[in-house]
């Protein structure tokens, strides 16, 4: 499973998830930075990524898409208050290990 990091994610996440082997595109890298949260979601699932992010906007975008039909590769939701940066780590880890990309397709997953 990909993960599409959004602009709101540290760096440390990002190279803590690469060293776990985790496949990572970052928007910080693609040069995608200050695009729209929908862009960011379409180019996730384009991408065949789930999307990790702190912002709950994701999460209003993502009921909107499922009332309009459209279909997503799935949301990873990290808080950015309640999870620090080694738990998130390992919650996206876990994650990776557990469920499929099938059972992330249009899902949303509360770290």
């Amino acid at each position: 499973m990909k993960v599409y990091c959004d602009e709101n994610i540290e760096s440390a996440i990002i190279e803590g998830l690469r060293r776990r082997g985790i496949r990572v595109i970052s928007v910080r890298d693609s040069g995608d930075w200050g695009k729209s949260d929908e862009y960011h979601l379409k180019r996730a699932s384009e991408l065949e990524s789930v999307i990790l992010t702190h912002d709950a906007d994701f999460l209003k975008l993502a009921h909107q898409w499922n009332q309009e039909g459209k279909r997503h590769r799935g949301i990873l939701y990290a808080h950015p208050l309640d999870l620090p940066l080694g738990e998130c780590i390992r919650m996206v880890e876990l994650v990776t290990q557990v469920l499929s990309e099938e059972e992330m397709e249009n899902h949303i997953e509360f770290l």
